[in-house]
């Protein structure tokens, strides 16, 4: 077989590899979701295309709405460490609230309080994350966000085994 052939080749076959796999991996994770990264799946497995570029329009600024609404009613939110990834990346952060979590992502796909379940969620990072949460919420398909009473302590992705690694 020619190089050339192979090169043409290496494009299906990581195709093929990406359609196959399965999120298998569980990684503890600093930063969560952005608001557009979970957008844009929800549409994509709503809809099954992208978003036309008025529709992501609409959609940015509804959030933005949402995000300037919260920043006026917590002016003390410009003093913490996370205020960047919420204000201009839109992304969760440990430490996040209940409240900025939902004005990023919107409700979760399913909530849960039962220690078990938890636990099947943060696998084998459970011993970490289990004395401090108290509460998880999970983003279909790849994101859990674990809670104490007040905030975020842990962020688990799930992710494919066969996905590049940094």
């Amino acid at each position: 077989m020619t190089a050339r052939a192979l090169l043409r080749l290496v494009p299906v076959a990581l195709l093929a590899a990406c359609s196959t796999s399965h999120l298998d991996v569980v990684e503890v994770t600093p930063k969560g979701p952005t608001a557009e990264e979970l957008h844009l799946t929800r549409f994509v497995t709503t809809n099954g295309r992208t978003p036309t570029f008025d529709e992501k329009r609409h959609w940015e600024a509804e959030v933005e709405d949402r995000v300037y609404a919260y920043l006026r009613q917590h002016p003390e939110m410009e003093q913490a460490p996370r205020y960047s990834e919420f204000r201009f990346w839109w992304q969760v952060t440990k430490g996040s609230t209940p409240a900025e979590v939902l004005v990023l992502l919107e409700d979760p796909t399913e909530q849960t309080v039962d220690p078990a379940e938890m636990a099947a969620l943060a696998e084998r990072h459970w011993p970490d994350i289990g004395p401090k949460a108290k509460e998880a919420w999970l983003y279909s398909p790849a994101w859990v966000l674990f809670f104490d009473d007040t905030a975020v302590v842990a962020i688990v992705h799930k992710v494919s085994s066969n996905a590049p690694t940094p």
